[in-house]
């Protein structure tokens, strides 16, 4: 990513989550999200500790819309846009092959917030109600059994189906 592009996308999440996470991104270090890690959106909340990769990724993660397939485990390794904002819509395969990224992790990424997952056949899919900023946890590995887990710093849309939104 050019430097060019990566300020770009910079400026979109600051004018999305508004001046705390350009607080937090300017004491950690901006850290461009590496893959598209996915969160349950009523675990989208300010300061909520959350899991956002891992074996029980359905079972700590809460969606409005109903449960996620057991077989997700975090991860979306195709998003319909290449800078993901609300409205979208993500697809991925079950477990590692997804193919997550390498560890570690920045100290700061940033997650799709998703409202619904389904499955139809190998596919998983779901969409994107708002991006998050997440402080992430040591640990975290791309095999299920080692958890991504971390803190929500901020949420917001960074589309405009919502009317552009702030932090929450």
């Amino acid at each position: 990513m050019s430097f060019t592009t990566a300020r770009r996308r910079a400026l979109r999440i600051t004018a999305a989550l508004g001046a705390t996470a350009v607080a937090a991104l300017g004491a950690a270090g901006a850290a461009q999200a590496q893959g598209n890690f996915v969160i349950g959106d009523q675990n989208a909340v300010p300061g909520m500790h959350v899991t956002f990769w891992g074996a029980q990724w359905w079972k700590l993660n809460s969606l409005s819309g109903g449960s996620a397939p057991p077989s997700f485990k975090g991860f979306a390794n195709e998003v319909a846009a290449a800078a993901p904002s609300c409205g979208e819509s993500w697809t991925t395969d079950p477990g590692n092959s997804s193919d997550p990224p390498l560890a570690p992790l920045p100290p700061l990424i940033e997650v799709l917030v998703s409202s619904s997952i389904d499955k139809s056949g190998r596919t998983i899919s779901g969409n994107v109600t708002a991006v998050a900023l997440v402080a992430t946890d040591p640990g975290y590995a791309p095999n299920p059994g080692h958890a991504g887990t971390g803190t929500v710093i901020a949420v917001g849309c960074t589309g405009h189906e919502n009317g552009g939104g702030g932090p929450t």
